[in-house]
């Protein structure tokens, strides 16, 4: 089980298209905004003279759970007659479905004052939903019991969502010892001697992506407080594994790249709590927030482990080394192609809590991110490599920490809902990149053909040009004779 647990801490060094794995921790306790969203009725007035009784005041199930609820209805009036009916009914019925939820007044004998029987809730998507009881009858204003039943529905953890754990950490043990077999230990020296990749880097992650976070935030969200606090986490945590990966893949700066996630790591650790307690309290003023110390610390020694495996490679089995570097960016893009399926499936239940805001903001983040990033690195004339390399590192965050960090400070099933912000970052911010990568492998196609042409020409001109002076040859060979 403890494997299990690294193996999902592991999981969190890939962001974006790696990070979208989170656990749906169940936070205990409550907190202002559990009272504001979970407790907060319509207005029914004094009630009416009947009542009713749920077998549990709260109830937590998960998605595709059907559990059967008890119900007793009391002070039943026997002068309504033979014409009414009991309706136990949903707030929300796009998070739960209620079956044998009629009782028509011939399901209670005559005289009797009290019923007492049962329903069934099937959980159909993660949300809450208060159930209550309305008795309609004929010419007469619907009633509404004062009674709920405070209803929340989870996520359910199924076989793939460990599947999906296990095998990115599994990837990230094997890339990560890749990187350690081709890192530059020479070039690594020059950067940290004299390093202003790194501190380009730590401005746009710990200064522009936090503040820029916070006025998105502001725009999009402005009365939606839990959404904003999904973006402003997101935009606050140190930069993401993934940002090593897209690096080799785009012919960026590796030694550059692990350099800044490293320094981004460390960093992460003072620069976090000022953020969060300062315009994260303007946020959300009463809520629990945490830093999770304990799994930056995880995950920084979780990447120190196969890196110094691969480093180790370079100097003890230098010919393994080499084929290694040969496998790297084709096993990096492999990586990312079986990520994104196994993340998209995983994850397809967050589509349905994508909202076009959600969808703006999440994008807009990384990408403004990685605009700002090479423009501070081109100010400060850096090489267009390094220039690259910056950009990946500024606008990629590491969102499993921000989904981490929501779980602690908003109970479920907000948690989970509020995830989906960190999550379509992690969906979105790879596609620029994406782009860039396909036009470049358009464009070297082309300049290949280009040059195929070009050389393939110069050959039949350089043959006809022998051709031609074999012959000139010739015909003076023969006029002498």
């Amino acid at each position: 089980m403890n494997s299990l647990k690294n193996l999902l801490v592991l999981s969190v060094l890939i962001t974006q298209l790696l990070d979208l794995s989170h656990t749906q921790s169940i936070i205990n306790g409550t907190s202002p905004l559990e009272d504001e969203v979970l407790f907060t009725l319509d207005d029914f007035g004094s009630g009416p003279a009947w009542s009713v009784s749920f077998s549990e005041k709260k109830l937590n199930m998960s998605m595709t759970d059907v559990n059967i609820i008890q119900l007793t209805i009391t002070d039943i009036d026997p002068a309504w007659g033979s014409d009414y009916e009991f309706h136990i009914l949903a707030e929300d019925n796009e998070v739960v479905l209620l079956t044998q939820n009629v009782i028509k007044s011939k399901d209670i004998k005559p005289g009797d004052t009290t019923w007492h029987g049962n329903f069934t809730a099937e959980g159909l998507f993660i949300g809450h939903s208060p159930i209550y009881v309305e008795l309609r009858r004929p010419q007469q204003q619907p009633e509404v019991a004062l009674e709920k039943l405070q209803l929340i529905v989870l996520r359910k953890i199924g076989t793939m969502d460990y599947v999906f754990q296990i095998l990115v950490g599994i990837f990230v043990m094997a890339l990560y010892t890749n990187f350690g077999a081709v890192l530059e230990l020479d070039a690594l020296k020059q950067i940290l001697i004299r390093p202003i990749g790194p501190l380009i880097g730590f401005l746009g992650q710990f200064v522009v992506m936090p503040v820029l976070s916070f006025f998105i935030g502001y725009l999009l969200f402005r009365d939606m407080i839990e959404l904003r606090l999904g973006l402003f986490f997101t935009g606050s945590t140190p930069g993401g594994g993934a940002s090593n990966i897209f690096t080799v893949v785009l012919n960026g700066n590796l030694n550059l790249s692990i350099t800044m996630t490293a320094i981004s790591n460390l960093a992460a650790f003072g620069m976090m709590p000022l953020w969060i307690f300062t315009l994260g309290a303007l946020i959300f003023k009463d809520g629990n927030l945490v830093v999770p110390y304990k799994t930056i610390a995880t995950m920084s020694f979780s990447l120190v482990i196969p890196l110094s495996i691969g480093i180790a490679m370079q100097k003890y089995y230098p010919n393994m080394a080499k084929k290694m570097s040969k496998l790297l960016k084709p096993f990096a893009f492999g990586f990312i192609l079986i990520i994104m399926v196994f993340a998209f499936t995983v994850n397809s239940y967050m589509f349905k809590l994508f909202s076009w805001k959600i969808l703006i903001a999440s994008s807009a983040l990384p990408w403004i991110g990685y605009v700002i990033g090479w423009l501070m690195a081109i100010i400060c004339r850096q090489s267009p490599r390094d220039a690259l390399t910056i950009a990946i590192e500024t606008g990629i965050q590491n969102t499993g920490i921000a989904i981490f960090m929501l779980n602690f400070a908003l109970p479920q099933p907000q948690a989970d809902m509020t995830s989906a912000v960190p999550v379509a970052s992690s969906m979105v911010t790879p596609l620029p990149l994406l782009v860039i990568y396909v036009i470049r492998k358009i464009f070297c196609r082309s300049s290949m053909e280009r040059v195929e042409k070009s050389s393939s020409a110069i050959t039949k001109d350089t043959k006809l040009a022998e051709i031609e002076a074999m012959m000139e040859k010739s015909e003076k060979s023969d006029w002498h004779k």
